[in-house]
């Protein structure tokens, strides 16, 4: 759809899509033969982060509400955002979302459980605790990262990361998670605190 506030060319992709109800056949797969403006001059650059169709996720939760919400939130978001990973998969032919053996909602609320209480049980004991939550995480950064991916525009690395880990509220779980794995006697857990969670670029800024 463009850029904001561009009602011409929205217009005009919106007139394109309908036309192609008008198909005797199908399954219709067509390109729009214009590529999307880029922002204008007069435009602020930094509200669109590069991305062309930002995705509206809940709210992150302060640290004001339950520690409940933080786990309902970030469950929101894993739902508005699973239109574009199901996308990223179609269009990719794969996904490297999986080494956890959970379903992206369990590895969620496991993570999520964990931040509550350290000694919740895991969710199948086929891999070590630590293990087993390491999977959990990386499963659920990798859906974020290739969900927001499948959105049109030109989306970085350093712009994916900036994004999962300052304007969602699974950003803000991880941050919380590096917090206890480094305070932890179990050394596992203090590696990953150490060496995981967050990436360093997001701890020391250049």
């Amino acid at each position: 759809m463009g850029v904001p506030n561009d009602p011409e060319f929205q217009k005009r992709v919106l007139l394109a899509t309908l036309a192609l109800l008008d198909r005797t056949s199908g399954p219709v797969l067509e390109d729009f033969p214009d590529d999307a403006p880029e922002l204008s001059s007069s435009q602020d650059e930094n509200a669109m982060n590069g991305m062309f169709c930002p995705i509206a996720l809940p709210k992150p939760v302060d640290d004001s509400e339950q520690p409940g919400d933080a786990g309902s939130t970030v469950l929101r978001e894993i739902e508005s955002l699973a239109p574009w990973y199901d996308l990223a998969v179609r269009s990719r032919g794969r996904t490297t979302v999986g080494p956890s053996g959970m379903p992206i909602k369990d590895a969620a609320r496991f993570v999520m459980a964990f931040l509550e209480d350290q000694t919740v049980p895991a969710p199948h004991s086929d891999q070590p605790y630590g293990r087993l939550l390491k999977l959990a995480y990386e499963d659920i950064k990798a859906y974020y990262g290739e969900a927001i991916t499948a959105q049109p525009g030109l989306n970085t690395s350093l712009q994916i990361e900036n994004w999962l880990f300052n304007e969602t509220s699974f950003g803000k779980a991880l941050w919380s998670l590096r917090d206890i794995c480094q305070a932890s006697d179990d050394e596992y857990f203090q590696y990953l605190g150490k060496n995981s969670i967050v990436p360093d670029r997001q701890i020391n800024p250049a």
